[in-house]
């Protein structure tokens, strides 16, 4: 007595078992940048331990659940909004300090 799974689930069987950062980012339908961003805040946790600058991968099934569950895409978009949040403030105050330098009267 398994209900049918959402439609939105079902998409993901066109992907292998093991995804890479890529395919993640398409199943989501954000960048491909936004991904370490993720794994940095907990949300997406790669198979194994890989190293640094290994490339990672993802469980297609683990990644499915995350997808059905509304408020684990809530937390993925409240994560990429204020990373970008931060990045725009530290752009504006970097500019707003070398514009400061630039008005400054020099002697």
């Amino acid at each position: 007595m398994n209900p049918d799974p959402p439609k939105r689930i079902q998409a993901l069987e066109k992907f292998a078992v093991f995804m890479t950062k890529e395919k993640v980012a398409e199943a989501l339908g954000i960048g491909t940048h936004n991904i370490p961003l993720l794994m940095r805040a907990g949300l997406l946790k790669p198979l194994g331990h890989p190293q640094r600058y290994c490339v990672k991968k993802f469980s297609r099934e683990t990644l499915a659940r995350n997808i059905a569950d509304e408020t684990w895409l809530d937390k993925v978009a409240a994560a990429i909004h204020r990373h970008w949040r931060i990045q725009n403030a530290r752009k504006r105050a970097r500019q707003a300090q070398l514009n400061g330098q630039l008005a400054a009267p020099t002697k």
